[in-house]
């Protein structure tokens, strides 16, 4: 076993590879009865994130493996990388447009997201300048340059449109720039120029101003995105305490349209109840805390942002999700971690994760340098052994 996986935490790497497994169980229960119909077999939504959750894995494995500072200093690469295909997204004829927007690239026979791609290598990207720049972020000249680096992919993908993702991957960035150390009267000017900006854009898109005017007026119809949120909410309300039974919910029967996607969480609801999603809400709230966890213990200020960035992203997402499904905001498209079929975003979420782990590996609860123990300063915490679960 290689010393990235003996000194890891563990206890966070198992949690992970439960909630892959149960997210392969949950988008077969979810999707059978909408591949039945479209495309005449009931695996072919659970074989394609099958073997979507084989790359993941894979990835996982080698990121876990290679140490975090390296994709640091690969991270300009993949910035421009990820502005050069989110570009090629909106220029080439041949991507594929659905529901009006043009998001995705194929790759051979999977449908590649770049967003996901834009979002890792953006927290990358800034982990790794924060870390350079030190206390110079404090420095307008330095922060605002900074925000113009977040700013250009974000408009990019706003421009496919995808304004939920733009806004969220905006705001994963941004925080970050704050634990890195920057003003607060810095980040008030740009809040207070951002956000007025970023409302009057939400108006100007169609499909935007659709969904808040759907949750404004609570309009009715199969078509409006009301009817959504309130067929997910009698499939939360069917679910009862201890739910129907994996496999057994209605509410995937073609009436939630996109139910192993945007609306998971229902069916996940309706087939385990309130205890059930009890239970993934505490392996959610395991998970971002062993995630913030390394983040704080982390050796470096990189290590410390990069863990922080792929961490706060899962609380992020997983919250907008469950708000949606209940109603509380607009309808967003945004999926939940790990569990939701769609595109690449498993393979680039759990990948992230492999990066927090390596991360892990070498933090202050890590096994203690031999050069260390010999010259007998030992640190307060860890002293030579393996740190706890």
């Amino acid at each position: 076993m290689s010393k990235g996986l003996i000194r890891m935490d563990m206890a966070l790497f198992i949690a992970l590879l439960l909630m892959l497994g149960f997210g392969l169980v949950l988008v077969y229960s979810s999707s059978f009865a909408l591949a039945e119909l479209r495309f005449g077999g009931s695996e072919y939504f659970f074989a394609r994130q099958m073997v979507r959750a084989l790359l993941a894995l894979a990835g996982f494995m080698i990121f876990i493996n290679v140490d975090y500072h390296i994709w640091g200093k690969l991270s300009n690469l993949g910035y421009l990388a990820a502005g050069i295909l989110l570009l090629l997204v909106l220029i080439l004829p041949s991507t594929d447009e659905i529901n009006g927007a043009k998001r995705w690239l194929k790759v051979y026979k999977l449908t590649f997201q770049v967003s996901d791609f834009a979002r890792m290598a953006l927290i990358l990207f800034v982990a790794r300048h924060v870390e350079q720049v030190g206390t110079d972020l404090r420095q307008p000249r330095v922060y605002f340059r900074l925000v113009g680096a977040i700013v250009l992919p974000c408009l990019l993908i706003m421009l496919e449109p995808g304004f939920s993702t733009s806004a969220l991957i905006g705001l994963i960035a941004v925080t970050m720039l704050f634990i890195g150390g920057a003003k607060l009267s810095h980040m008030a000017l740009m809040a207070g120029t951002a956000v007025p900006l970023a409302i009057l854009a939400a108006l100007k898109m169609h499909h935007s101003l659709l969904r808040i005017m759907a949750f404004v007026q609570k309009k009715d119809g199969v078509d409006s995105f009301a009817y959504q949120v309130r067929q997910s909410l009698i499939g939360l309300g069917n679910g009862g305490l201890f739910g129907v039974g994996i496999g057994k919910g209605e509410q995937k029967f073609f009436y939630l349209p996109e139910p192993h996607t945007d609306f998971v969480i229902s069916i996940l609801g309706e087939e385990i109840g309130f205890i059930g999603l009890t239970v993934v809400a505490v392996m959610f709230g395991f998970i971002i805390y062993r995630g913030m966890r390394i983040a704080r213990q982390a050796p470096d200020r990189s290590g410390r942002l990069m863990a922080f960035g792929f961490t706060f992203t899962i609380a992020l997402y997983a919250l907008l999700h469950a708000a949606v499904a209940v109603g509380l905001i607009p309808t967003t498209g945004i999926p939940l971690p790990f569990i939701s079929y769609g595109g690449m975003s498993l393979v680039f979420m759990v990948c992230s994760m492999g990066i927090v782990l390596n991360i892990s590996s070498q933090s202050t609860y890590g096994i203690v340098p031999r050069e260390t123990v010999s010259s007998g300063k030992l640190p307060r915490r860890g002293r030579g052994k393996k740190r706890p679960l």
